[in-house]
């Protein structure tokens, strides 16, 4: 089984996560970055404000050494300023964002 969510850039300064999860984190001037964990994995999905007004979004590593899963992906768009990554991740997949405050 596995649960679908979609990553994008709202605004000048949100990045979006929709789907099985929902979380919006504020990035105004700075890398947003969402850490996706599961037992099969886990990837980093980022997402820059660019100069020309509009969001890229990505995908990387957690760190050297641990290889990204293979989690089915496709890019489309949101909106005219924004790309989305659309992600088939398996259901024990959450983000990582506690982790953060307990590192």
């Amino acid at each position: 089984m596995s649960k679908t969510l979609r990553f994008f850039g709202a605004s000048d300064d949100l990045f979006e996560c929709e789907g099985a999860i929902r979380e919006e984190i504020g990035c105004f001037n700075s890398l947003g970055v969402y850490h996706l964990r599961s037992n099969e994995g886990e990837l980093l999905v980022t997402a820059s404000y660019t100069d020309e007004g509009c969001w890229a979004i990505g995908i990387g590593p957690v760190e050297d050494g641990v290889t990204i899963p293979a989690w089915p992906a496709s890019f489309s768009t949101a909106h005219t300023y924004s790309a989305m990554l659309t992600l088939e991740v398996p259901d024990d997949t959450y983000l990582a964002l506690a982790d953060r405050d307990n590192d």
